[in-house]
C-alpha cells in the first residue's frame, strides 16, 4: 500500500512540480508515509494529487500546461483530417453520410505548427526537465515504426513525383484504400508516440523529447503526403516537383537533427 501510494505521489509530483522540487518532496515525503496505512494517509494528508496540487505554484504550473497543450496541438492537429475524413469516407460507403469535410483545411496547420513542434521541446525540457535515465530499448521498436512509416511516404512521394502510378496499380490494384489506410495507420502510431513522448518527457525525463519530435516528424509527413493525394492540383510544368521534394526533404532532415539533439 505505502509502495503503492508513494508511486502516484511520484507521478502527481513531477508532472505538478519542477523536477528538483519534485524531488524534494518525494524525500520528505517518504518519512510521513513510513509505517502508516493508505487510508490513514488519504485522512490526515490527502490524496497524492491533493498534495502535489498544493505545493505547485500556480504560474509556473499553467506556463507548463500552456506549453503542454501547444505541443499536443502540433501532433494532434495535422492527424485530425485524415482521421476523421477516412471515418467520415467510411459510414458514408455504410449508408450513413458525410460528417467531415474540410478539405485539408486543418492538415494545412501542421507546416506552420511544425518549426514549433521542434524548438519548444528543446529548450522548453533543456531548462525545465529533469535528466532522467536514457531511452529504454523497449522504445526503439516504436523509433523504428515511425521510421517503417517515413519510408512508406518517400516511397509513395516517389510514385507521385516522378509518376509512376503503375507501380501502385501494381501492388495494389483497385485497392487505393489500402494506401489511404497505411496513412491513417502511420498517423496514429506516430501520433501515439509523440504524445507519449510529450508526457514521459515531464514525467521520466528530458530524453523522451526525441521520441515526441520523432513522432511529430512522422505526423507531418504523412499529413503532407494525405495532402497532396486528396488535392491533387499538381503543375504539368517543366520542374513542377521541386518544391514538394525540398519541403519533403526539409521536413525529415529537421525531424532528424530534431530527434538527434534531443537525445544528446
Amino acid at each position: 500500500m505505502r509502495r503503492d501510494y508513494l508511486s502516484r505521489l511520484s507521478l502527481a509530483a513531477r508532472w505538478y512540480l519542477p523536477p528538483a522540487e519534485a524531488a524534494e518532496v518525494l524525500e520528505d515525503y517518504q518519512e510521513i508515509v513510513e509505517g502508516r496505512s493508505e487510508e490513514e494517509l488519504f485522512q490526515e494528508v490527502g490524496t497524492p494529487r491533493e498534495i502535489a496540487r498544493r505545493l505547485a505554484q500556480p504560474k509556473a504550473y499553467r506556463r507548463w500546461l500552456a506549453v503542454f497543450v501547444m505541443l499536443a496541438a502540433c501532433v494532434l492537429l495535422p492527424a485530425v483530417d485524415p482521421i476523421l475524413e477516412e471515418l467520415s469516407l467510411t459510414a458514408w460507403q455504410f449508408g450513413s453520410h458525410m460528417f467531415w469535410n474540410s478539405n485539408g483545411s486543418i492538415a494545412r496547420l501542421s507546416m506552420p505548427l511544425f518549426p514549433l513542434g521542434i524548438v519548444l521541446p528543446l529548450a522548453w525540457f533543456q531548462r525545465n526537465g529533469g535528466k532522467g535515465q536514457a531511452l529504454s530499448k523497449k522504445a526503439l521498436p516504436i523509433f523504428a515504426l515511425i521510421l517503417l512509416g517515413i519510408a512508406w511516404v518517400w516511397f509513395l512521394f516517389w510514385v507521385i513525383l516522378a509518376e509512376r502510378f503503375d507501380v501502385i496499380d501494381f501492388l495494389f490494384p483497385d485497392l487505393a484504400w489500402i494506401v489511404r489506410l497505411i496513412i491513417c495507420l502511420n498517423i496514429l502510431i506516430a501520433g501515439a508516440a509523440g504524445m507519449t513522448g510529450l508526457i514521459k518527457s515531464r514525467l521520466e525525463g528530458r530524453s523522451w523529447r526525441a521520441m515526441y519530435i520523432w513522432g511529430l516528424t512522422g505526423v507531418v509527413l504523412n499529413s503532407f503526403l494525405w495532402q497532396i493525394l486528396t488535392c491533387m492540383n499538381l503543375d504539368s510544368s517543366v520542374g513542377w516537383q521541386g518544391p514538394y521534394w525540398i519541403r519533403l526533404a526539409f521536413i525529415t532532415a529537421v525531424g532528424l537533427l530534431g530527434t538527434g539533439a534531443a537525445l544528446c
